[in-house]
């Protein structure tokens, strides 16, 4: 599918893995990754990591030890020895993810507000500041969203999350909250702009993680 890539399948798959783990497992876990989440690693490397973790602790449950018992070690120290070679390059790159996934999801979300928009109140020739203000938020909470990293983990916080993004939409849509400031011009052109901006905005993403996701053995 167009809006999927290496990324987002190694996601998928680590929550779904965690999604049958017992809690005490899960309350072992959960505070390695968000630890490691805190630092500079490349996405990709990061889900990796989550991913050999993931499995580590359900070998732990099969086994019925503890996490750390597993590990052979504290969790921070065996977190810290797996971060220990972060560099300022690793560092610059995750910020460079992070800005292309910004300006990914910001394409996707502009393009759904003016489709939106363009069907309920029939102004395909404008696309508002407002939304764009929106889409800018929205895209900013996918990325750096304080707790995100928690609710990629916990399916029902995951309802939660998408459940508060759709209730925004509507705010959007139904309610008085778009200002008059807009772009305008012709709708086939904008929307024509718009939707192959989104197209190339998936192209882009899923070649960058294709690319990276070579680098390592995580299927």
């Amino acid at each position: 599918m167009l809006w999927k890539n290496e990324l987002t399948e190694i996601r998928n798959e680590n929550a779904e893995q965690i999604s049958g783990m017992n809690g005490t497992m899960w309350d072992q876990l959960s505070p390695m990754l968000e630890y490691l989440s805190s630092f500079s690693i490349p996405m990709f490397e990061e889900e990796v990591i989550k991913k050999d973790l993931i499995g580590m602790a359900k070998e732990a449950e099969i086994e019925q030890i503890s996490l750390e018992e597993k590990l052979g070690m504290s969790s921070k120290e065996f977190c810290d020895n797996l971060i220990e070679n972060e560099t300022e390059r690793t560092r610059k790159r995750k910020v460079e993810e992070q800005i292309l996934e910004l300006a990914v999801n910001f394409v996707w979300y502009l393009t759904v507000f003016w489709l939106i928009g363009a069907l309920l109140d029939a102004e395909p020739r404008m696309v508002y500041a407002s939304d764009m203000l929106f889409a800018f938020f929205a895209a900013l909470s996918d990325v750096w969203l304080p707790g995100k990293r928690i609710m990629a983990w916990d399916k029902r916080k995951e309802y939660l999350r998408h459940l508060i993004k759709i209730g925004s939409l509507v705010l959007v849509v139904f309610t008085d909250v778009r200002t008059d400031q807009a772009i305008t011009g012709n709708g086939f052109v904008i929307g024509g702009c718009l939707i192959l901006l989104s197209v190339l905005a998936a192209f882009i993403s899923a070649n960058y993680w294709k690319k990276q996701s070579q680098k390592y053995d995580w299927k």
